[in-house]
């Protein structure tokens, strides 16, 4: 073959694999419709949320679901906007049962399991913040809460929920911080990672609130952000000095960030999470309104990060939402890898009256879909597949050029 022939058909091929943009290579989320274990999880309320970690050391994950405003009764509710529930069954085989958020109420007692009482009951309020996401923020080895902006203050920006253990691991509570809570924890440290730092500006233009996700996007062992401002995704490094506990956050100006947002992704919830499983951190947003959740890939590295979002989320994470959506990742069925998990809010059904009246026939109503991770070789055996595919061109030019 001549050599002109090879270098044509050479750049036929990498046109080919780089059609569509960015893509998920190796992730193939498909939501399950029934033995849905989350099914049991009834705590209902405003701009739900939810975070898996294990609250007992018994090496299985429970839930926790945060609301803006709880709908759940007694001895469920009234101490807080957070609702507990134990895992009950197994890392493969969850089984979700309501912990009490008081030790008189008589819930969550006779499970045989460690939590007894709510650990964060009274401790995590509305005014915090909502949605809420969580990441290690300190570089303890536990989860740390952070919470949105929910009022129209610019007293209330981001919330700092550092969440304490015991020497076993069990979960015993959480210090709840402001941004203008300073404090000192004895060796000179602001109780408050996040004193003085002003993240997200005020809501009070949009009335709406904002979100936080966590994670590390510049291999440098701090906890980095990307934040939705009511109308605009941001993204700040953490160029602090002194590693976890002293932040310095500087805004990052990008081909991605900032980027503007339309009506059904105002104050959406987000998540930062590995899910190509390539090593490095992608972005999953939510919605407010009805709306397709939004899926911005990495396509840099771990050190680099570079977002490209997804155009095409066919075979991925192809989710669209009837109202409210908030993601997060965890796994559900114990096989190893981390699986989507959407906490839904539908807004009520209208009925139209006349020409201009209209009646809602039903309250607000929250599901908690769940996608599991599934590889592209367990959801099918097309030899053209992301990894097959490429090999198998890979191949044709082997050949081609033996055949020189």
């Amino acid at each position: 073959m001549k050599q002109f022939q090879r270098k044509r058909l050479a750049q036929a091929v990498a046109a080919s694999l780089a059609i569509g943009g960015a893509s998920l290579a190796y992730a193939n989320f498909v939501e399950i419709t029934g033995e849905n274990p989350f099914s049991a999880i009834t705590s209902s309320g405003s701009r739900p949320s939810l975070v898996m970690m294990d609250l007992d050391g018994d090496s299985d994950l429970d839930a926790v679901i945060f609301h803006q405003s709880q709908d759940d009764s007694f001895p469920y509710s009234g101490y807080g906007d957070t609702s507990v529930w134990e895992n009950t069954g197994s890392a493969s085989e969850a089984a979700f049962t309501q912990v009490s958020d008081s030790e008189y109420g008589g819930g969550g007692y006779g499970t045989g399991d460690n939590i007894t009482v709510n650990p964060f009951a009274g401790d995590y309020n509305s005014y915090y913040g909502h949605p809420v996401s969580a990441a290690d923020v300190d570089g303890d080895g536990d989860l740390d809460f952070l919470g949105g902006q929910d009022y129209t203050s610019s007293s209330y920006q981001v919330t700092f929920g550092q969440v304490n253990t015991d020497p076993y691991g069990v979960v015993t509570g959480v210090d709840v911080y402001e941004t203008y809570e300073s404090g000192n924890d004895g060796n000179g440290n602001f109780a408050n990672s996040f004193y003085g730092v002003t993240i997200a500006p005020t809501a009070s233009a949009y009335g709406m609130a904002s979100s936080i996700a966590a994670g590390d996007l510049d291999n440098d062992s701090d906890a980095d952000l990307v934040v939705v401002d009511a109308g605009t995704l941001r993204r700040y490094s953490n160029d602090g000095t002194s590693g976890y506990g002293v932040f310095q956050f500087n805004e990052v100006i990008d081909d991605t960030f900032p980027l503007g947002l339309t009506s059904p992704y105002y104050g959406a919830p987000i998540v930062l999470h590995d899910v190509d499983d390539d090593g490095d951190l992608d972005l999953v947003m939510g919605t407010v309104d009805a709306a397709p959740l939004r899926v911005f890939v990495n396509e840099g590295t771990a050190s680099t990060a570079d977002f490209v979002e997804l155009e095409n989320t066919s075979g991925s994470i192809d989710v669209t939402s009837r109202g409210w959506a908030s993601p997060s990742f965890a796994d559900v069925n114990g096989d190893g890898r981390s699986d989507l998990i959407v906490v839904e809010l539908a807004p009520p059904v209208v009925i139209p009256e006349g020409p201009v009246a209209t009646r809602a026939v039903a309250a607000d109503e929250q599901e908690i879909r769940v996608f599991v991770n599934k590889e592209k070789s367990d959801s099918n055996n097309d030899f053209l597949g992301s990894l097959g595919g490429a090999s198998l061109l890979a191949g044709i030019l082997l050949l081609f050029r033996r055949r020189k």
